[in-house]
């Protein structure tokens, strides 16, 4: 049987693909948060190979996963700040302040 194209390449991940695979993080933050630092740590792997369509689709993964995340009322920044941990301890304390579990 002939090979297709969509046998040897795979498709990549679209941001619907993303939401349905992190619809078992809703109302588990602490989970999606730290789902979040490992596809971080992925991501930075990933880039000193240069693969950026890799990279596309873990950055959609990212923004799914903020969007079951208690960092919701604190911005998208703050969130991908602190999944690169690069939180300061002003910041961590000021989300706590805002109830953030982190």
């Amino acid at each position: 049987m002939p090979e297709t194209e969509t046998d040897s390449e795979s498709l990549p991940l679209d941001a619907e693909d993303w939401k349905i695979a992190f619809e078992p993080y809703e109302g588990h933050s602490l989970d999606a948060l730290t789902l979040g630092f490992h596809l971080t740590e992925l991501k930075r792997q990933i880039n000193d190979l240069q693969m950026r369509e890799a990279l596309a689709s873990l950055d959609r993964a990212i923004d799914r996963l903020y969007e079951h995340s208690e960092f919701c009322g604190a911005g998208r920044e703050m969130f991908l700040t602190a999944i690169a941990g690069n939180l300061t301890t002003d910041k961590e304390e000021h989300l706590r302040q805002l109830g953030i579990r982190i």
